[in-house]
C-alpha cells in the first residue's frame, strides 16, 4: 500500500477518535457547568441588587477560595490543603529554606509534650527550658488532644530562621507548685543524636551492650538523619564482630523521617525483598526491595513499637515482621503512610497540597490509618507480641526513658538493668524473648 494511503488512513482514525470522544468531553464541560453555574448566578445577582457597590474581584476571588477549600474538605484528608496565590508564594519561600528546631528531645506526655534533655547551645537551652518541662502550648494552640507525632512534625518543627511561641508549664520538685511560662524561640539547625543506647557511660557516650552475659544490643532511634544507616552500622557492626547474638531495635515515639531513610536501616538487615511500595489511584507504584550487599550479619532481632511510632518506623518494623526476620513487640503503630504532592493550579496561581499515594508492606497492608479507619480495620503495623501497658506502667515506662535520655544525671539516678527492664514491660518481654531458646523466634 503507498505510504501515502497509509498516512489518510492515519489521520482518518485520529479525526474519528476526536469525533468519538467529543460528546463525552461536551457533556462533561456541560455538567461542571450545571454544578458551578449558581455561583456565577450569585455573583450576577449580587452585583446587580446589593445595596452597596462591590468589588467583583473581591467576590470573584472570596468564592473561589471557598469552592476550592469546600471541595478539598470534602476529600477528608487531613493533609490536603487549599493554598491560594499568596499563601502559596509563602510556601514556596519556607519549603526552600531548611527545617530545624529548638534542639530539645521530647515524648508525649497527658497534657503535652514532656522535654527530656536538651541539645547544647540549642535555642532550648539558651531559652532555660529544663528536662521535665512540659510544652502544654505551640503557637497558642494547645496540645491536649494533638497527638505527639504531629505536634513535633507539624508544630514544633519549621523553617529554621522562623519564631515559634511556646507556653511551658514547670513543677517545682521541693514545693511541688506548678507555674507557668511563655518563650519565644527562634528555630535553629540542630544535630541531635539520632541513636542511643540502653544508658549513658561515665564518658558521655551510651552503652549498646544491654546484657553482656547474653550478648544481647539494644539500639534505640529518635531521629532519622540523611546518614543514619552509616551511623547505625557504625554502632551494630563492632557489637556482631564481638560475639552479639540478639537485638533489641527501638522505635516507640520515633514519628518517622525520610522514605529513604527507612529503606537504607530495613535494608541492613533484609538480603531480599520487597522493602515497601508507594501507590495511588493516578500515581504509578513505586517498590523499594532489599539487596544483599551490605547486608549484617543475621542475629536474632526484635522491635520495640507503640502509638507514636510513624511513617519511616512503621516501614522499617513492618517490612522486618512481614519477611519474619524480626518479633515485633508493643501496640500498633500510629498509621501515617501517605505521600503528599503540591501540585499548582496553573494560571491562577495558587495550589493544592493533596495524598497522592499511600506505603504499602510487603503483606499488601496499607500503613496509612484513614478518618474512618477504626480498630478492626487494616492499617499500620500491629505487633507480633502486643504489650499493652496500663497508665500506671505507661508512666513507669516514660520514668525509666527519661532517666536514661535526659542529659547526664548524678551517679545515685543511674538505673540499673534490673531496674529498667522492671519499669519497661515492653523491654522486659523482648530482653525474655532474646534470651530464650531460639527455636522461639520466627
Amino acid at each position: 500500500m503507498p505510504k501515502r494511503n497509509i498516512a489518510w488512513i492515519f489521520i482518518v482514525f485520529i479525526i474519528a477518535l476526536v469525533m468519538w470522544q467529543l460528546p463525552q468531553t461536551i457533556a462533561n464541560r456541560d455538567a461542571l457547568l450545571r454544578s458551578f453555574g449558581p455561583i456565577v448566578a450569585a455573583r450576577t445577582t449580587i452585583e446587580q441588587h446589593a445595596v452597596r457597590e462591590v468589588d467583583n474581584q473581591e467576590i470573584s476571588s472570596a468564592a473561589v477560595d471557598a469552592a476550592i477549600n469546600a471541595m478539598v474538605a470534602e476529600l477528608n484528608d487531613p493533609y490536603a490543603i487549599y493554598l491560594n496565590p499568596e499563601q502559596y508564594i509563602s510556601f514556596q519561600s519556607k519549603v526552600a529554606g531548611h527545617y530545624g528546631g529548638i534542639g530539645v528531645e521530647v515524648c508525649g506526655a497527658e497534657n503535652g509534650l514532656e522535654i527530656l534533655n536538651r541539645a547544647a547551645e540549642s535555642p532550648a537551652m539558651e531559652a532555660g527550658l529544663l528536662p521535665g518541662d512540659i510544652i502544654v502550648a505551640i503557637d497558642g494552640v494547645k496540645l491536649i488532644d494533638i497527638p505527639p507525632v504531629e505536634s513535633v512534625n507539624n508544630m514544633l518543627n519549621g523553617v529554621i530562621g522562623s519564631e515559634v511561641a511556646l507556653q511551658i508549664e514547670r513543677t517545682d520538685a521541693e514545693s511541688e507548685t506548678t507555674s507557668t511560662l511563655t518563650v519565644t524561640l527562634t528555630r535553629a539547625d540542630i544535630s541531635l543524636e539520632p541513636i542511643r543506647g540502653w544508658r549513658r557511660k561515665a564518658d558521655g557516650g551510651w552503652d549498646f551492650l544491654l546484657d553482656p552475659a547474653q550478648q544481647i544490643g539494644y539500639v534505640r532511634l529518635v531521629k532519622f538523619t540523611p546518614d543514619i544507616d552509616e551511623q547505625l552500622v557504625a554502632v551494630v557492626r563492632p557489637l556482631i564482630n564481638k560475639g552479639l547474638k540478639g537485638l533489641i531495635l527501638d522505635l516507640r515515639e520515633n514519628s518517622g523521617g525520610l522514605l529513604d531513610s527507612a529503606w537504607e536501616i530495613a535494608d541492613m538487615f533484609l538480603a531480599d525483598g520487597l522493602i515497601v511500595k508507594t501507590a495511588g489511584r493516578n500515581s504509578p507504584p513505586q517498590q523499594w526491595f532489599a539487596k544483599a550487599e551490605g547486608t549484617l550479619p543475621k542475629v536474632r532481632l526484635a522491635v520495640l513499637i507503640n502509638g507514636a511510632s510513624a511513617s519511616a518506623s512503621e516501614i522499617i518494623s513492618g517490612s522486618l515482621r512481614d519477611h519474619q526476620r524480626a518479633t515485633t513487640f508493643g501496640t500498633r503503630t500510629f498509621g501515617k503512610g501517605s505521600v503528599q504532592e503540591v501540585i499548582p493550579l496553573g494560571e491562577t496561581g495558587g495550589a493544592i497540597k493533596l495524598t497522592t499515594r499511600y506505603y504499602y508492606l510487603p503483606s499488601g497492608v496499607c500503613i496509612h490509618r484513614h478518618a474512618n479507619d477504626g480498630p478492626d480495620d487494616e492499617w499500620g503495623v500491629i505487633p507480633d507480641r502486643p504489650v499493652n501497658l496500663t497508665d500506671a506502667q505507661h508512666r513507669q515506662w516514660r520514668d525509666a526513658w527519661r532517666r536514661s535520655a535526659r542529659e547526664p544525671a548524678s551517679v545515685d539516678d543511674e538505673l540499673s538493668l534490673e531496674q529498667l527492664v522492671e519499669l519497661d514491660r515492653c523491654l522486659s518481654a523482648a530482653v525474655q524473648f532474646l534470651q530464650s531458646p531460639k527455636s522461639d523466634t520466627n
